[in-house]
């Protein structure tokens, strides 16, 4: 259900790692590769506290422009590798206000659809920056998620008015005929919501010419329609969201969480779990995400060896900015001897 808000930076990252350590350019195949992204480690012994944000736990949502986190992951440990229930605690706060009004809840990006509270959430799909653009042909059919699809039916004559057409599983719900600076908007009503866009964008160019008839979007956003209800109470893995405002989420454990020596258990459902050393009670948390990328061919020239040495770190690849100005930071792969201390080795 949750996606890795660096996906994207992720998949050109880990691509381009690849290729730069087998030292070719050539890639053929596509395979599934799991990538870790890690927290700053730290101690789970008794009284020992870790506070993890977007500057230490990149999975946690930091923007560059405000140099803030925005989500925050406490854990307290009453003794070695416990915590007691309500020792934990995940908060989440909203980054964009009106209009947008964007928060992050569990790894994926939402929007508020209620400017009182953030208890009814839908998912982002798209939301481009202010430098992102979309060209399309006649005919092209751009494929959205959720099975929604956007075609350019039609451009008139003069090069003036464009023709755009909303569909999902093939059925049209919602078609315009609009020119240069005017919106597109899809309305409808999902869950308890009512009249909520769902899809927006605004037509910044259009051309006919004798080769190519051409529209330029800009501000695109696609919402998903079906919407997540939050109230109180509800569980997600070992914690409980006590609280929910307008602008911000909190959840703490509602048990207590237990962790032995070289062990790793989910502390929010499948989303973030904790992992302890075998060697004594420090660990880190950790997420991870499942990337499809090519496979290097092999070079005759290259020397592979049985014992690589590399371990997965968490080491910043890019700190790179979406639309939304997050700082986007990935694990990469790098030799275990560099590692800054010996327990991140030992896991």
């Amino acid at each position: 259900m949750h996606n890795n808000i660096a996906k994207h930076n992720i998949k050109k990252l880990a691509c381009l790692l690849a290729a730069t350590l087998l030292l070719t350019s050539c890639c053929t195949l596509v395979s599934a590769k799991t990538v870790k992204i890690r927290g700053t480690p730290g101690s789970v012994e008794t009284g020992s506290t870790m506070l993890l944000d977007g500057f230490n736990f990149p999975e946690l949502i930091y923007r560059i422009g405000d140099d803030l986190s925005y989500e925050w992951l406490n854990l307290s440990f009453v003794k070695n590798g416990t915590i007691n229930e309500g020792d934990a605690s995940y908060t989440t706060k909203m980054y964009k206000k009106s209009p947008k009004r964007e928060i992050m809840f569990m790894g994926s990006k939402y929007h508020s659809l209620d400017p009182d509270n953030a208890d009814t959430l839908t998912e982002i799909f798209t939301s481009f920056g202010s430098d992102d653009k979309k060209t399309m042909s006649i005919g092209d059919i751009w494929e959205l998620d959720q099975n929604y699809t956007l075609t350019v039916s039609d451009i008139d004559l003069n090069g003036e008015m464009v023709t755009l057409e909303l569909a999902k599983n093939s059925d049209v719900v919602e078609f315009t005929v609009i020119g240069s600076g005017d919106t597109f908007e899809y309305k409808t009503d999902p869950g308890s919501a009512d009249d909520v866009i769902l899809f927006t964008c605004k037509v910044d160019v259009v051309l006919r010419g004798t080769d190519s008839n051409i529209v330029v979007l800009k501000t695109v956003r696609h919402y998903s329609d079906t919407p997540l209800i939050l109230k109180t109470g509800d569980e997600f893995g070992d914690f409980e969201l006590t609280s929910i405002t307008n602008d911000t989420i909190e959840m703490k454990n509602s048990k207590t969480i237990s962790c032995s020596l070289d062990e790793k258990i989910d502390l929010l459902d499948d989303w973030i779990m904790l992992k302890v050393s075998s060697k004594g009670y420090w660990g880190y948390v950790c997420s991870e995400e499942t990337l499809t990328c090519p496979e290097p061919v092999k070079v005759s020239s290259v020397t592979e060896s049985t014992d690589s040495g590399f371990t997965a770190q968490n080491t910043t690849a890019s700190n790179t900015s979406d639309d939304t100005g997050t700082n986007s930071t990935v694990a990469a792969v790098l030799p275990a001897t560099s590692a800054a201390t010996p327990s991140t080795t030992s896991a």
